[in-house]
């Protein structure tokens, strides 16, 4: 079968999920800011070495995994994540304001790979995306042959790339214009963005569902 249509379908789809605001594109800008660009490409590696095998075995199974049960713990895991991250930041943001030359963090918390890996694999949301919004695509590719869904696949997470790269470009920019006073400021507003969202993610969860 053509890939054509499934291809339009997943680059129609992508940016409500690709280009949404949230913890991963919060993270690219952080961790951009002090190592650039090549911050985003790792993050988006990271968030592809779960995603890739994710979307793979949906195909396969479709609707069998029921991530709904597990959202709560998950979301509880990834808001572990966050706080351990936004302190990291807070931590920098506070040794720039007393004019202490920063150095980045050596947890694993806060590698890009790593971020990218767990701020994926441990949102529900995201898992939920590909069960609901881009499970018509998920379907059709479970009767497909490898490459297609390979060439399908290559037509979503380019624009995982394209962002993340981007906003960790845009980080960096900041962190080059601003004084060191107002890039504490920029790292404490990414520490606070980032601990919003995580408690988004906690309520999102935790609300009655409606009937």
């Amino acid at each position: 079968m053509d890939a054509l249509p499934l291809v339009i379908s997943v680059m129609a789809i992508t940016p409500s999920g690709a280009f949404s605001p949230g913890p991963l594109t919060a993270s690219a800008v952080a961790l951009g800011s002090a190592r650039g660009w090549r911050a985003g490409l790792l993050i988006a590696l990271g968030h592809m070495a779960f995603e890739l095998p994710y979307v793979a075995a949906l195909a396969y199974i479709l609707k069998q995994i029921d991530v709904g049960g597990y959202k709560i713990p998950m979301a509880l895991a990834a808001v572990f994540f966050i706080a351990y991250f936004s302190y990291l930041l807070l931590r920098d943001a506070w040794a720039i304001a007393r004019g202490v030359p920063p150095s980045l963090p050596a947890s694993r918390f806060a590698n890009p790979l790593v971020a990218g890996f767990a701020l994926t694999a441990l949102n529900p949301y995201f898992l939920i995306w590909w069960v609901t919004v881009a499970l018509p695509v998920v379907a059709a590719l479970s009767a497909q042959p490898l490459h297609v869904f390979a060439v399908v696949y290559a037509a979503h997470v380019w624009m995982d790339y394209f962002w993340l790269t981007l906003m960790a470009s845009l980080g960096r920019a900041a962190a080059r214009l601003l004084s060191a006073r107002l890039y504490a400021v920029f790292l404490a507003a990414l520490a606070a963005l980032l601990m919003y969202f995580g408690a988004e993610l906690i309520a999102g969860v935790l609300a009655p569902q409606k009937s």
